[in-house]
């Protein structure tokens, strides 16, 4: 049987919210062994953004259970010196270590790279703070939208005579990436030189990375590029156009005048399309604002599917926006086996989005839930750490671990209700952050 990329590999993953948890997904996928740990005095926040108004709630998150595929998951208290003996064993055990706290929470728990590696002299260290580990920021907490604000893209978002729009969590994935591909990296460079170290990798940096064509463009012109909306510098038209139904559109691009006489002819070459103001690519961009308002006639006595159809034979770049409920059952995505079934032990069986690249001699690893609080506790303390049921038990009594959020449990009752009658769920999760919202 082939081996997966990452066969062997064990990932003590200490990272919590997005960005750390989905780049340790990423080397999940390629086979990795991933030990993510948590406390039940303070779960991963991503549990808890969902608001799901259930005495297990924590376990309903969609953003949590997406971000984590492929994880063992246990529980333990960092803030207790027993908490920190485990983990020092555990990392004697694996390959890497992954954070994405700012500089100075490892360094306190006594967890700096430094410390790990007298330990274990091959291990390797994923920092992913959002402003890295040096600068006069470096001790600053971020999360993706601040990250996505200093990185500048929401400058580059946005309609023309509008203010910049926030994408809401483009950072994340950008960092993931990073976070991931440097680890691999590190691998690589162990398998040469038997030798770890330690990664420092800026969420900002990594962001920011991702907006290279603007920078250089006002360092050669001194000029901000503005605001576009959905069009183009050059090809027009471009845009989202409204089509039959509720909230549906089709993505159009005429990239040429060739593609215009086509598009044209796609439309039935009505009268307009022969005016001079849409004569030439320049004249379009001229009277987009016109030319959308006519497009749009033709867009809205179809469907999505219709139109692209349409406009595809004719060789013209559109496609149909697809929301999240058509994109599990778009026949191109399920052809490639992109959306995988897995069934998670508290939400059932759902659709999970895959691992985006095949390769043709190396397997990838078969798809698994995210972990239950404190799931894999018994695997990893009795047989990887090889501790007896009566360690264990006392480990339990001194809430070191746990499965069950201390502070808990969700209250059935609402406590509270807004000025729209919508009822508010309040639920202490140990920390003092655990909030749900229900539906009206």
């Amino acid at each position: 049987m082939l081996a997966q990329p990452l066969q062997n590999v064990r990932i003590l993953d200490v990272c919590a919210y997005l960005a750390g948890p989905f780049a340790v997904t990423l080397l999940a996928h390629l086979g990795a062994e991933i030990v993510k740990v948590e406390s039940i005095q303070r779960l991963d926040y991503l549990r808890l953004m969902g608001g799901y108004p259930q005495p297990d709630g924590y376990e309903w998150s969609p953003a949590f259970n997406a971000a984590n595929l492929n994880k063992y998951g246990i529980t333990l208290n960092l803030n207790h010196p027993r908490g920190i003996e485990i983990f020092k064993q555990l990392v004697a055990l694996s390959d890497v270590v992954t954070e994405n706290f700012s500089p100075r929470v490892m360094d306190n728990w006594g967890l700096s790279y430094d410390q790990l590696k007298e330990i274990n002299p091959s291990i390797i260290m994923l920092s992913m703070p959002g402003f890295g580990r040096t600068g006069p920021w470096r001790n600053y907490v971020t999360f993706g939208p601040n990250v996505e604000m200093l990185a500048g893209i929401p400058t580059i978002s946005g309609y023309p005579d509008g203010p910049p729009l926030m994408n809401g969590y483009t950072a994340d994935p950008f960092a993931s990436m990073a976070g991931a591909t440097a680890v691999m990296v590190a691998l690589q460079y162990r398998h040469r030189t038997a030798k770890g170290q330690h990664i420092d990798m800026s969420q900002i940096e990594a962001t920011t990375s991702f907006m290279g064509e603007y920078i250089i463009g006002y360092s050669i012109n001194r000029k901000l590029r503005p605001r576009k909306g959905n069009r183009h510098s050059y090809m027009a038209p471009q845009g989202v156009y409204p089509c039959k139904g509720e909230d549906e559109w089709v993505a159009i691009t005429v990239s040429s005048e060739e593609k215009w006489l086509s598009f044209c002819g796609a439309l039935g070459n009505p009268s307009w399309t022969r005016e001079a103001r849409f004569s030439n690519a320049q004249s379009r961009q001229d009277n987009h604002d016109e030319l959308d308002s006519l497009i749009e006639l033709w867009t809205s006595q179809r469907d999505k599917y219709e139109a692209t159809r349409i406009l595809q034979e004719a060789h013209i770049a559109a496609a149909p926006v697809l929301n999240c409920s058509e994109l599990v059952v778009d026949p191109h995505m399920q052809q490639r086996g992109f959306f995988k079934e897995i069934t998670h032990p508290a939400t059932g069986i759902h659709r999970y989005p895959g691992f985006p690249v095949r390769f043709s001699e190396t397997p990838l690893k078969t798809p698994g839930p995210a972990p239950t609080l404190g799931q894999h506790n018994e695997y990893v303390f009795k047989t990887l750490l090889k501790m007896t049921d009566k360690e264990i038990d006392k480990l339990t009594e001194e809430q070191i671990i746990g499965v069950k959020p201390q502070g808990w449990p969700y209250s059935e009752e609402p406590e509270q209700q807004d000025d729209s009658g919508t009822k508010l769920f309040i639920a202490d999760g140990g920390a003092g952050i655990t909030k749900a919202v229900s539906e009206k």
